[in-house]
């Protein structure tokens, strides 16, 4: 069974959030505690990422947070939905809220860590166009943009001034601009060529300009391999004419959405047999696996789990990272966002509860198997520099 990924909180609780964040990031750098050196043989051949998504809506929780990604992450995920069209289009200053987000973004990365940043033109259910990015996220598109597909001048000159803008104010070391793409070709097949005309038209402009900068596009390891998804062929192959214009294969993973976390070995294998001929960098863009099941009360279905369970999941991917010296792991969410979901739950449909216990640590703050698993492979100096 699938459980879509891309439904969101509301907007006003986002911007509660997002308010904290902001106090949060804007105090005292946290002081981390020194680390011992030690010999060491073996060393990391990845980075190891997470995003500074936090546990609750309380200044403690924030900071945390930051804390953590401090002592446990050599680069952040800057994940950024919708689309400011409008003042992209006419070339005007941003929303002042949107570059408060991105000002809290930009301070949560650690000390000398790298960034990736996501960027995306469509909307958080990968079936259309993004929606307006203002005040909000997810605002109705302004008039300019009002019924103009992806392949549109306006709509792909607006989405590349947009990124030529992200590029400036972030310096990324790596940059997504299509997240989940292949996503699209499922939802909404019809409009696959407008998006690929776009995403080939932004990479070139962008690649021209930035050589150096790893660009790409991301897709659902878990959804090409999804049973219940019947065009899985001809999204891959779709996926693919794509890498031209990708300078990564990034990977999007969630194995219990789609059933999948006791067959990691045959997902992975499956990957390298598919893509290795493209003889790009593998990156795992985000990745995540809960610690207790998953209950789902208006489907009627629970989808099971358990710290043992999430330490394989890791375990596998950790792996494969090494293995295979691919350039950086994402794991979504540093903590279980216990607290923050009780303040939500009574407005929130329970499927914003999917991934509440995907963190490290749990609702308490207490470690999880998976954590000293991270924090082992965390501790070995990275080859990568």
């Amino acid at each position: 069974m699938y459980v879509g990924k891309h439904h969101r909180l509301k907007s006003g609780v986002v911007l509660i959030i997002l308010g904290l964040i902001s106090a949060a990031f804007f105090q005292d750098d946290v002081t981390s505690p020194k680390r011992k050196p030690k010999e060491e043989t073996v060393k990391r051949a990845f980075r190891m990422g997470l995003t500074p998504f936090p546990h609750d809506i309380t200044l403690e929780a924030l900071l945390k947070t930051k804390q953590f990604l401090s002592n446990n992450a050599d680069i952040v995920s800057v994940h950024l939905e919708g689309v400011p069209w409008l003042e992209a289009h006419e070339d005007k200053p941003f929303h002042p809220k949107l570059m408060e987000d991105w000002q809290r973004h930009k301070d949560a990365t650690p000390p000398k860590g790298k960034v990736y940043m996501s960027l995306s033109p469509l909307n958080n259910g990968r079936s259309g166009i993004a929606g307006y990015r203002a005040a909000e996220e997810n605002l109705p598109l302004p008039k300019p943009f009002i019924g103009r597909t992806l392949d549109d001048p306006i709509v792909i000159n607006s989405y590349l001034k947009y990124c030529r803008r992200a590029i400036r104010y972030f310096k990324p070391d790596y940059m997504t601009v299509g997240i989940e793409v292949n996503e699209l070709y499922h939802n909404n097949h019809s409009m696959w060529r407008a998006y690929t005309h776009l995403h080939r038209q932004v990479y070139t402009a962008l690649k021209r300009e930035h050589p150096d900068l790893p660009i790409c596009v991301t897709f659902t390891l878990h959804n090409m391999l999804n049973p219940d998804w019947k065009d899985r062929k001809q999204m891959l192959s779709a996926t693919k004419e794509l890498m031209e214009y990708s300078d990564l294969v990034a990977v999007s993973f969630y194995p219990f959405m789609a059933m999948l976390s006791d067959r990691m070995d045959d997902c992975l294998s499956w990957l390298e047999a598919e893509f290795d001929k493209f003889e790009k960098p593998y990156v795992f863009s985000e990745s995540g696996e809960p610690a207790e099941p998953v209950v789902l009360k208006s489907l009627g279905f629970t989808i099971p789990a358990s710290p043992e369970t999430q330490k394989i999941v890791l375990n596998k991917l950790l792996s494969f990272a090494q293995r295979r010296e691919t350039d950086f792991l994402i794991w979504f969410l540093p903590r279980d966002y216990d607290g923050l979901w009780e303040k939500i739950r009574a407005e929130a449909p329970d499927f914003f509860g999917v991934w509440r216990d995907c963190g490290l640590l749990d609702g308490e703050g207490n470690e999880r198997p998976a954590y000293h698993l991270w924090h082992a492979y965390f501790e070995l100096s990275v080859r990568k520099e």
